[in-house]
């Protein structure tokens, strides 16, 4: 996690929780400052005080949403006692089932949008993150090994699964048939190497 997370005051840490809520709801263009004002139970003086405008507001909550996602991921990666696809499966609902379950598939593909044009490194900085820890858990598990000798390495097995998320998404607005199918695309991917000959 970074520093700025450790050391950013509770206040603002709540207004933040308030606003990604608000911008899950309403998706970015038609939040307002007034509506996270109302959701984070403070003045709209005091959140001006904190962030001039929802440009700033928006990049400080992306910073937020995406350290509490990475630290939830990596406490899924490293639980004890959970199976390769278990940990899979919980990193997958960490990063997809709860917005999916509070937003629309219009709201999630509109601040995606916005955070790819707006906040690029942050964007990217999470997408590698996520890359890497599901990489390391299929390398934990002795699944990589299984496809790395047929020239299919950790990261580009990641990049697989988030890819067949993403088109899982955007082809339902339901969690429970978006944790299905991915529950799916997980057994393949770790049967598929069990299976596989060299």
């Amino acid at each position: 996690m970074h520093e700025a997370s450790e050391a950013r005051p509770a206040r603002q840490a709540a207004i933040l929780a308030a606003a990604v809520k608000v911008f899950f709801q309403f998706g970015y263009r038609k939040t307002s400052m007034e509506e996270v004002a109302a959701a984070a139970e403070v003045s709209r003086q005091t959140l001006y005080l904190q962030f001039r405008n929802k440009e700033q507001l928006f990049r400080a909550a992306l910073e937020y949403v995406t350290e509490q996602m990475l630290a939830s991921v990596r406490g899924v990666a490293d639980s004890q006692n959970r199976t390769v696809e278990e940990k899979l499966k919980g990193i997958f609902e960490v990063l997809y089932g709860d917005p999916l379950a509070v937003s629309s598939q219009v709201n999630i593909a509109e601040l995606l949008a916005v955070a790819r044009s707006q906040e690029g490194n942050i964007v990217s900085r999470f997408d590698a993150g996520v890359i890497s820890i599901i990489g390391d858990t299929l390398t934990w598990a002795g699944t990589a090994a299984h496809w790395e000798r047929h020239g299919i390495g950790a990261q580009e097995l990641a990049k697989h699964l988030i890819d067949t998320s993403t088109g899982i998404k955007s082809a339902t607005d339901d969690a429970s048939e978006y944790r299905r199918r991915m529950a799916l695309a997980i057994r393949i991917i770790v049967a598929g190497a069990d299976g596989a000959e060299p």
